[in-house]
């Protein structure tokens, strides 16, 4: 336990710090793994924002009664949504280096 001060109130307020130590579910590692792969073009681009949508849909699917049902889902339509935010970024990259050029 750590304890924080609260400036406010001039007090110490005790705050208890929980790591997961959990491991990972197998089934749900492979489900990750098999959509990591399916978008791959984006890991090297974008592969931290990959990640962040894997783990926001696990975390997710971990607070429902079944999680290897909801995480393929949602995960693929989260980072379906990374690909798209990226091919987007890709368009108006494009489009402000010839508009910068024609200038």
């Amino acid at each position: 336990m750590k304890l924080k001060v609260n400036y406010r109130a001039g007090r110490f307020t005790p705050t208890i710090r929980i790591a997961l130590a959990e491991p990972r579910d197998e089934r749900l590692q492979q489900l990750r793994e098999r959509i990591e792969t399916e978008f791959a073009h984006l890991r090297d681009a974008r592969g931290h924002l990959v990640k962040l949508a894997l783990n926001e849909a696990e975390a997710l699917a971990l607070q429902t009664s079944f999680p290897h049902l909801v995480f393929p889902t949602l995960a693929q339509e989260k980072v379906s949504a990374v690909a798209i935010w990226h091919q987007r970024q890709a368009a108006l990259q494009r489009n402000e280096s010839t508009l910068a050029f024609a200038a």
